[in-house]
């Protein structure tokens, strides 16, 4: 049971600040500039299914894919980490995060009349980054249907908060203004790195003991 909620708290906290819905508003608002009020309510649902869509997918092939190359665990566990790891400094030190978005995608986006596909189901919200973080977790739960729950719900909850953020993003910027968002995406910045750390931890330990469980 205890094994059960300490996973349950890593997912939610790891795909939710990976995901970063609060931080999400800003871009989102950027890319829809410019376009009638009509097509930007249709936006955010279209948008959320979407991507929530393509990284469910892409979790559970990935899951596949791994077994297929003969990558194992602990091996998936460390390189994930690494990863979150650079994308907790950029959230940090408030950098462009290449594993959402490249330059290169961000300028393309620019020209796009609907945004809802790209750049914001992919990569704003489905990015490289979040895909990475929902195969690691299905990784983690070792086929266990309740742990799988756990990601699918997890995932779900992160989404939904993205819709809910990109619905209600002119008031949220008006109410907590760009140093508050910000802010918001730095803490959530800490937090992804000390996972991101625990992650390698794990698969160190996982590699040099291969009878201990890993867990987040």
């Amino acid at each position: 049971m205890a094994s059960l909620l300490h996973f349950t708290a890593a997912a939610v906290a790891t795909i939710f600040t990976m995901v970063d819905p609060f931080g999400l508003v800003p871009m989102y608002l950027a890319a829809i500039a410019g376009m009638p009020p009509s097509m930007r309510r249709r936006v955010p649902l279209k948008a959320s299914i979407i991507a929530g869509i393509v990284v469910l997918l892409s979790g559970v092939a990935g899951r596949e894919v791994l077994h297929l190359l003969g990558i194992t665990l602990p091996a998936f566990s460390i390189s994930g980490g690494a990863l979150l790891f650079l994308v907790a400094l950029d959230m940090i030190f408030g950098r462009p995060t290449g594993a959402r978005e490249t330059e290169l995608e961000r300028s393309e986006a620019a020209t796009r009349t609907d945004p809802s596909v790209f750049p914001i189901a992919f990569p704003m919200i489905a990015g490289p980054g979040s895909i990475l973080t929902v195969i690691l977790l299905v990784e983690l739960a070792k086929g266990d249907p309740l742990k799988l729950g756990v990601v699918i719900g997890a995932l779900v909850l992160a989404i939904a908060t993205c819709y809910l953020t990109m619905l209600f993003a002119e008031r949220l910027m008006r109410l907590a203004g760009q140093t508050g968002m910000h802010v918001l995406t730095r803490l959530s910045g800490v937090v992804l790195a000390a996972l991101a750390v625990q992650f390698v931890l794990n698969g160190i330990t996982g590699y040099l003991h291969p009878e201990v469980l890993l867990t987040p």
